[in-house]
């Protein structure tokens, strides 16, 4: 059994079969708001699976703003540290394009979302593998709007859920998961200031 947590927008946590079906799943859409309410969302999503044994941990890495990713990225590897499982990285926009697909779109497609600042965060999608999952054909990359390929644009928040039957699926094909950097993608924007000590003579 999965547990899978995404933080690179709204916050979602979900409870996953290692077949990809989706036990249970919570979606709380305040963006401001991931550390107060991811602890409390994971014992709410873990007591509606009844328990279970946990094997593998699923977290989103992003693309998304430094503190939201970090916050989930926290959580779900203090889970996995607690519960002896194994980590499984899973890029946040391979959730959205599955959910996309499921819905009937087909490739090829961009999946973006909102990167402040004015600009995007896109992730283009040009195939589907033998699971049938979104392939990608780069990295994401974050720019302006006129930067994003001219393709059909994806919206949406990103639902933990997916984001474990991806990860399960790609378990169980033996893929390796995602590297477990967080793709931020460009400094955050708060930074210590620093103070200029001053010689008196």
């Amino acid at each position: 059994m999965l547990l899978a947590i995404d933080t690179s927008g709204a916050t979602s946590v979900a409870v996953v079969r290692d077949d990809g079906t989706v036990v249970t799943s919570l979606l709380d859409e305040d963006v401001r708001a991931h550390a107060e309410h991811i602890g409390l969302m994971l014992e709410a999503v873990l007591d509606r699976a009844e328990r279970p044994a946990i094997d593998a941990v699923a977290y989103g890495v992003g693309p998304g703003p430094f503190t939201g990713l970090r916050v989930g990225m926290a959580a779900a590897r203090s889970a996995a540290l607690v519960l002896g499982a194994v980590e499984l990285p899973v890029l946040s926009h391979d959730a959205v394009a599955l959910a996309a697909v499921r819905r009937g779109l087909e490739p090829p497609f961009v999946v973006v979302a909102d990167a402040k600042r004015r600009e995007l965060f896109a992730t283009v999608y040009r195939r589907l593998d033998a699971a049938a999952l979104p392939v990608r054909e780069t990295e994401p990359t974050v720019g302006p709007d006129d930067r994003v390929p001219d393709l059909t644009r994806v919206v949406g928040a990103v639902d933990a859920g997916l984001l474990g039957v991806v990860a399960a699926l790609r378990h169980a094909a033996g893929i390796p998961p995602e590297q477990q950097e967080a793709r931020y993608l460009r400094s955050p924007d708060v930074t210590i200031a620093t103070v200029k000590k001053s010689v008196l003579g």
